[in-house]
């Protein structure tokens, strides 16, 4: 639904504050350990969301490309999902290499820049294009946000009812492992009915992510979403230095509501089931 300091001696310096960047041309693709991923690959997103426990198979070229069989972060979706981030030059080796010693995942994600060096096997099926984005502390100053109430993890029927109708391919559901807290706003009058929510869900690194920001229909226009993101990242930046989520690249009013957060985009991925393994077309889920 990272960036922040992992360094390794290969002669460039891996930073998560920006992502994966490019970086020498000679290392060979290999398979590696977990714990060599994460020692070697300075990817923000590796390191902020995916649980080291999760992680099956990994294959890396370098600090600057890798690719990994890992949990998928959508509740009914696939679990064998593989998700790869680098510069073409030397992801496209990885990618070979994978897709010659491993089966075909259920869901490939892979960093745009590189989508054109995917093996013919693993190419997408109806691909969807999303930004991976994070919020720093202080970066800018969030409004307050009186009429987001805190949920906790109670009223669970009335959250899915709300998703059900606003956004039914959520990221997050009531009973999502992980989710911390949900925030929403109730509309005025009898029986105060929920019109707009959203979750924050923990990451393996301590910070929070947020999912499944949904308001009903007839409630839009009104500046809600703007109000429960706000507020579940003011909640996430409480939690730590840094808040993250994850929103469509053609979602023009999320991205503009998000930027102004202070939200920056550190990876943008293209994501959809491997050709191998589908045989109909896929529905672009929303997040």
């Amino acid at each position: 639904m990272r960036d922040e300091g992992v360094g390794v001696e290969v002669g460039v310096g891996v930073g998560v504050d920006g992502g994966v960047g490019e970086g020498p041309t000679g290392e060979p693709a290999r398979e590696v350990s977990v714990e060599e991923l994460y020692a070697g690959c300075g990817a923000a997103l590796l390191h902020h969301q995916v649980p080291r426990a999760g992680v099956r198979r990994a294959w890396l070229a370098g600090p600057t490309a890798a690719a990994w069989w890992g949990p998928g972060g959508r509740p009914g979706g696939p679990v064998d999902v593989v998700t790869a981030v680098g510069p073409p030059a030397l992801l496209g080796p990885v990618l070979t290499l994978a897709a010659a010693t491993s089966p075909t995942p259920g869901r490939l994600s892979v960093e745009a820049r590189s989508a054109h060096v995917v093996p013919a096997p693993w190419r997408q099926v109806d691909p969807w294009t999303w930004h991976w984005m994070r919020a720093r502390r202080g970066d800018v100053p969030l409004a307050p946000t009186p009429e987001v109430v805190d949920l906790g993890l109670a009223h669970p029927e009335e959250v899915d009812a709300v998703l059900d109708a606003a956004n039914p391919g959520s990221f997050a559901r009531s009973d999502t492992p992980g989710v911390l807290t949900w925030h929403g706003v109730r509309r005025p009058g009898p029986g105060r009915p929920l019109v707009a929510v959203g979750a924050l869900a923990a990451q393996p690194d301590g910070s929070g992510h947020l999912r499944g920001v949904a308001v009903l229909p007839g409630e839009r226009g009104r500046g809600l979403g703007r109000a429960v993101s706000t507020s579940l990242t003011r909640a996430g930046l409480a939690l730590a230095d840094v808040v993250t989520l994850g929103v469509y690249t053609d979602n023009a009013p999320a991205l503009a509501v998000y930027a102004s957060l202070g939200y920056e985009t550190v990876h943008t991925f293209v994501s959809g089931p491997a050709s191998a393994r589908s045989s109909t077309t896929a529905a672009v889920p929303s997040r």
